[in-house]
C-alpha cells in the first residue's frame, strides 16, 4: 500500500468521525418543540417517527406526543440552558396541574336564600357532600354530583322555621385545556346540568295559621364557563371560575293536594338564567392534592305558564331568585 492511499484512507476516516461527533454533538442539543394548541415542550428528543416524538425533559419526566402535533423544533443555545431548564421545571409543573384520570371528594358549607319578591323569602345553611371524575389530556372531560341537606326559615305574612331541604345536582361537561405560557391554563367549557330541590313543609303551620306543603323544583340548563389556572410556587396553584348557565326548562310541582280543598298543581318554567364563580387555591401532595374554594351561585327565574285546577282555578309559580354562597372543600386522588 502507498503512502498516498494511506493518507486518503486516513482523511477518509477522520472525516467520518468528524462527521459523526458533529450529528452527535446536534442530536445531544436542548430542543425546543411547538405543538399544535400552544403547547411548548423543552428537553432531549430520544425518539422521532412517524407516529410519535418522545422528549426527556430536564426533570426526567417522558413526554409523548403524535408527530403530527409538531408545528416546529428548534435548537436552544447555551447561553439560555439554565434559564430554559427552569421554565422546563416550570412548565412540567403547569403540565401536572392535573392528573390524567382523577377523583375528587367535596364537602361542601353553604348559605342559601330563596326569595318570591313582594311574595315570600326562605333562607338557611345547607350542608351538602360532593363527587367528581375528571379526565385531562388537553381535551377536559368532567361529571360531577352533589347532595346537601338543609334547613330553612320560611317567611311572608307569617313565618315557618326549620323547613327541611334537599338539593341534588348532577352536571357533564366538556372544554379544552389551553396553556398561555408556563404558568397559565385556560379551559373554556361547556355541557349540560340538572338541579333538583325539595323543600318540605307539609304537615307545619304558619304563625299566622297558613298550612304549609311540599315545593319539588327541577331545572334542566346549559353550563358555558371558563376556568383559569395560575402556577403559583412550591406546588401551589390559584384558580378563578366563571360560569353562565343557559335555562332550558323547569318544573315546578307544588303539593297543594296535601291541603284540603287543593289539587296539586306543577307549572312549566320557560324562562331565566344562572351566574356562577369560584376562586381555589390548590396544594399539589404527591397522589393527593388539596384545595380550597369559595363560590357563590345563582338563579333568576321567571313567572311560570299558568296551570288550572280542577275547580277553576288558575296557579302561577312566580318570578324567583336564589343565591347561593359557601366554600367547598375538595380532595382529589
Amino acid at each position: 500500500m502507498t503512502v498516498k492511499r494511506i493518507c486518503v484512507y486516513t482523511s477518509i476516516i477522520i472525516t467520518v468521525i468528524l462527521m459523526n461527533s458533529s450529528l452527535s454533538a446536534q442530536e445531544n442539543k436542548l430542543k425546543q418543540i411547538h405543538f399544535k394548541g400552544g403547547d411548548v415542550v423543552q428537553g432531549h428528543v430520544i425518539e422521532m417517527n412517524t407516529n410519535i416524538i418522545k422528549i426527556m425533559t430536564a426533570s426526567g419526566k417522558i413526554v409523548i406526543r403524535p408527530a403530527d402535533d409538531v408545528i416546529f423544533l428548534e435548537s436552544i443555545s447555551g447561553k439560555d440552558v439554565k434559564t430554559n431548564i427552569a421554565n422546563i421545571e416550570r412548565q412540567d409543573r403547569v403540565l401536572g396541574l392535573w392528573k390524567k384520570h382523577s377523583w375528587g371528594l367535596q364537602p361542601e358549607l353553604s348559605f342559601i336564600e330563596y326569595e318570591e319578591p313582594d311574595v315570600m323569602q326562605e333562607k338557611g345553611f345547607m350542608y351538602g357532600i360532593g363527587g367528581s371524575y375528571a379526565y385531562h389530556n388537553n381535551i377536559m372531560l368532567r361529571m360531577e354530583g352533589r347532595y346537601s341537606y338543609g334547613q330553612v326559615d320560611y317567611k311572608n305574612s307569617g313565618t315557618i322555621d326549620n323547613i327541611d331541604d334537599h338539593m341534588i345536582e348532577c352536571r357533564g361537561l366538556m372544554g379544552y385545556d389551553f396553556s398561555l405560557s408556563y404558568v397559565i391554563i385556560i379551559t373554556p367549557y361547556a355541557g349540560f346540568g340538572y338541579r333538583y330541590l325539595n323543600d318540605d313543609a307539609s304537615g307545619m303551620m304558619s304563625s299566622t295559621g297558613a298550612y304549609g306543603y311540599e315545593r319539588e323544583s327541577n331545572y334542566f340548563y346549559s353550563p358555558i364557563g371558563i376556568e383559569t389556572n395560575f402556577l403559583l410556587i412550591h406546588d401551589w396553584s390559584f384558580g378563578i371560575t366563571f360560569e353562565f348557565d343557559i335555562f332550558w326548562k323547569g318544573k315546578q310541582k307544588s303539593h297543594l293536594g296535601q291541603v284540603a280543598g287543593y289539587d296539586d298543581i306543577e307549572n312549566d318554567q320557560d324562562d331565566g338564567y344562572g351566574v356562577r364563580g369560584s376562586a381555589k387555591l390548590q396544594k399539589r401532595n404527591g397522589t393527593v392534592d388539596f384545595i380550597i374554594e369559595p363560590f357563590f351561585r345563582y338563579w333568576n327565574i321567571e313567572e311560570s305558564e299558568a296551570t288550572q285546577d280542577s275547580m277553576g282555578r288558575w296557579w302561577v309559580e312566580p318570578k324567583n331568585n336564589s343565591t347561593e354562597v359557601g366554600i367547598i372543600f375538595t380532595v382529589r386522588f
